[in-house]
């Protein structure tokens, strides 16, 4: 019973922590002129914010390193009509509003908006610690590969919180990298064991 309220602590906190971190105070609007307006009040190092056309080509990109606030005017008159996907990627989580051109006129789509947590992965000797929210608690695939490609690990997991530690004291040190797979999303990361 100790273990289990534990446990649930835990996933309390790093739920907790995960949306404190995630909070992006992203604001965006459409001004008189039919610009997109963007700012941030605050935003985390390293941090990526991209306007994507509906074939995924990046049309605008921004990378931060410590600016507060920031704020952008983003002229879409050149832009041919059509859906674009405006992305802030920062460290723990992605989120996506969607914009609609259509003549000269462009609109935020409410709907389209999508918020998606990352893995978290920590390495502590020869563990490692997966973390991942799961929030509409679909089946995430979990696989892991050593420095040639070969899969040397897998696991389905579709709780609401991914939570696993992994013992690698059994492998050889080196370089391994994790594919974790949602419904919607796929991530990947690299991690140094040993």
């Amino acid at each position: 019973m100790k273990t289990a309220i534990t446990t649930l602590g835990m996933a309390l906190l790093l739920l907790v922590s995960i949306n404190v971190k995630a909070a992006d105070e992203l604001d965006i609007r459409i001004n008189d002129q039919q610009n997109l307006i963007i700012e941030l009040q605050s935003i985390e190092k390293g941090a990526v914010l991209s306007l994507l056309d509906e074939t995924g080509e990046v049309l605008f990109k921004d990378r931060f390193f410590n600016e507060s606030p920031y704020s952008k005017i983003l002229d879409f008159e050149n832009l041919p009509d059509g859906t674009y996907s405006l992305k802030l990627d920062k460290e723990y989580s992605i989120s996506t509003s969607v914009i609609k051109k259509k003549g000269k006129d462009i609109s935020i789509v409410k709907k389209g908006y999508s918020f998606v947590y990352k893995p978290i992965i920590k390495v502590s000797g020869s563990r490692v610690a997966l973390h991942l929210v799961n929030p509409e608690e679909t089946t995430m695939q979990v696989e892991i590969f050593d420095k040639y490609g070969e899969p040397v690990g897998f696991f389905k997991c579709n709780d609401l919180i991914l939570k696993r530690s992994l013992d690698f004291s059994n492998v050889p040190a080196g370089t391994y990298k994790v594919t974790i797979k949602t419904k919607r999303n796929s991530f990947t990361k690299t991690f140094t064991v040993g």
